[in-house]
């Protein structure tokens, strides 16, 4: 009996001990991780799973409440989800439910308002935004806009800012008027294909354009914009004297006139790298800015910096 008692108490350690999975804890303000446990937006629980190459993500509110759970397959640089997401606003109240495949929404997706009524069921079906198809539309008094795809849209902000058109089996049709910054736009669809469109500025100007969406981009291509970066960025002292070497993972927005202004950093390598970046920054040559509608407007962007010491 004894030798049993001493068997079953050591296959239960084992047990235990194997039960355990490795897990990291992230801390979040305003989108960047933080060390201050006591002043935070959310913090990110990331776990090991039974499955290789995917880990279990939990995001919680500083009261507890869930915001976000789901699994991932990367979580750095940044986060690839796979399967359902569910995500919660403040007050515990499901707000989304999105399937992904390797990062990229898939298939049917649902969507609430913030009392937990249906607001939104779009069909995803590939990496393109474009071919989400828009099943059904309800706003927030209950009104139902979009019913098996067909319907009309329309929704101007308190400034103005907004556009109108039909929906047909899921996708923007016929032509679609909109009011942007300063200007007004007219664009023509064919299921859900944007064929083209004219915007008209207050001094009377007009732009005719064959995109509805332009990224920002610097004079002569991403490839010259790093290689500005490489003959203007200077090893500070400091950071050669520590062998300092790396990535640094940088957001900033490109203006409405090109110049680029917020940045923020993902990481931080110190002894002076993050404070020479952006003195390279501040100092570029403006971009040529993006567009949405003909209309130039703010587009977030992200870099990296790799330092190497020679």
């Amino acid at each position: 009996m004894k030798k049993y008692i001493l068997t079953l108490i050591a296959l239960t350690v084992f047990n235990y001990a194997f039960a355990q999975k490795a897990t990291q804890v992230s801390y979040f303000k305003k989108g960047m991780v933080t060390e201050n446990k006591n002043n935070y937006d959310y913090r990110r629980v990331i776990q090991e799973t039974d499955t290789v190459s995917l880990y279990h993500l939990l995001e919680f509110y500083p009261d507890n409440t869930e915001k976000t759970i789901g699994n991932v397959s990367k979580f750095e640089p940044k986060l690839v989800y796979e399967g359902l997401k569910q995500s919660f606003n403040k007050q515990g109240i499901l707000t989304a439910k999105e399937n992904f495949k390797n990062g990229t929404l898939t298939g049917e997706c649902f969507y609430y308002h913030n009392n937990g009524k249906l607001e939104n069921i779009f069909q995803y079906d590939g990496p393109d935004d474009r071919k989400r198809k828009w099943l059904t539309g309800i706003d927030s008094l209950g009104n139902q806009f979009i019913k098996d795809g067909n319907g009309f849209y329309k929704k101007f902000d308190k400034k103005g800012q907004g556009e109108e058109g039909n929906y047909h089996n899921g996708y923007k049709d016929g032509t679609w008027k909109g009011t942007g910054n300063k200007a007004t736009y007219e664009e023509v669809f064919e299921n859900g294909v944007f064929k083209s469109g004219i915007s008209t500025f207050e001094d009377g100007k007009q732009i005719q354009y064959d995109k509805m969406e332009q990224q920002p981009e610097f004079k002569g291509g991403i490839a010259e914009f790093y290689k500005y970066l490489s003959r203007n960025y200077k090893f500070p002292s400091e950071a050669q004297r520590n062998r300092v070497s790396g990535k640094l993972y940088i957001t900033f927005v490109v203006e409405r006139d090109g110049r680029l202004t917020d940045y923020e950093f993902k990481n931080s390598l110190g002894y002076g790298t993050q404070e020479e970046a952006v003195r390279v920054l501040n100092e570029c040559p403006k971009w040529i800015p993006g567009q949405q509608h003909g209309i130039p407007v703010r587009v977030k962007y992200n870099i990296n910096i790799n330092l190497t010491q020679r």
